[in-house]
């Protein structure tokens, strides 16, 4: 028995379940982002993966392999929020790294520590001029 509602196997294959499924990917990972976007830097890395599957996702609806584009957008504003507050989390330590990167004319560890803004950065010159250090303060732990 033959029936009319039934799917053929091309017709399976043109309902965009890839792309279903790669948007329903990217908002499970954008919705761990927005969780994890307290800890920044897994916020972000997760938020850039939900990104990218988003537009993917996004991708395989405009050319016609998907239908509905509620959920690749909903993973793409979840996404760059979790990208968002995972920055704004993370922005002293990326603005002390491209500052320190910047100002790193330090040559000796006096220098490096009087351009240190904050003790990240202090524990980062102990870190580069570790010879120096266990000289002048061999009674100290490692930094």
């Amino acid at each position: 028995m033959t029936s009319t509602d039934e799917s053929t196997p091309d017709a399976a294959t043109d309902t965009g379940a890839g792309a279903t499924g790669a948007a329903t990917f990217a908002l499970v990972v954008a919705g761990m982002a927005l969780v994890s976007a307290w800890t920044g830097w897994g916020g972000m890395a997760l938020g850039l993966v939900a990104l990218v599957a988003a537009v993917v996702a996004l991708m395989r609806v405009r050319s016609g392999r998907a239908s509905g584009r509620g959920k690749p957008l909903a993973a793409l504003g979840v996404a760059l929020i979790a990208v968002v507050i995972g920055t704004a989390i993370e922005w002293p330590t990326i603005e002390s790294a491209v500052t320190y990167l910047h100002a790193s004319q330090a040559r000796t560890l006096d220098e490096c520590m009087r351009q240190a803004i904050n003790e990240k950065e202090q524990h980062v010159c102990k870190s580069q001029h570790l010879d120096e250090y266990r000289a002048r303060f061999p009674g100290r732990l490692d930094p």
